[in-house]
């Protein structure tokens, strides 16, 4: 089974972004959240998503609590929430809360 190629950390993504001219795929999460968790074990393991974000994006994961700077930068509500940016970090495209594989998709699709 493919896996999505997440960057090690927000900074890593940044640069990456910027070298291949890619928009980053930011999720922010929170440990014992259960919309993340069925996020991470539902939709981001689905073969078409995982094609997808790959293909088009540069993306990482972070666990909200422990990057509160992004939290607030970008002005984070809730959990999960899926952020689409630039390579120059700024916002294409959120979209906060549990999707299912087709709907992610659908959302990943907004950021064109």
């Amino acid at each position: 089974m493919s896996e999505i190629n997440w960057q090690p950390d927000y900074e890593s993504a940044v640069q990456e972004s910027q070298t291949v001219n890619k928009p980053i795929l930011l999720e922010l999460f929170m440990e014992g959240c259960g919309h993340c968790a069925r996020l991470h074990k539902e939709t981001l393991v689905d073969g078409q998503v995982v094609a997808a974000v790959n293909a088009a994006f540069v993306p990482v994961r972070i666990e909200g609590r422990g990057r509160m700077d992004l939290v607030k930068k970008f002005d984070v509500k809730g959990a999960p929430t899926t952020l689409i940016l630039s390579p120059q970090e700024q916002e294409k495209h959120r979209f906060v809360g549990f999707f299912g594989p087709a709907d992610y998709l659908q959302e990943l699709g907004k950021s064109a």
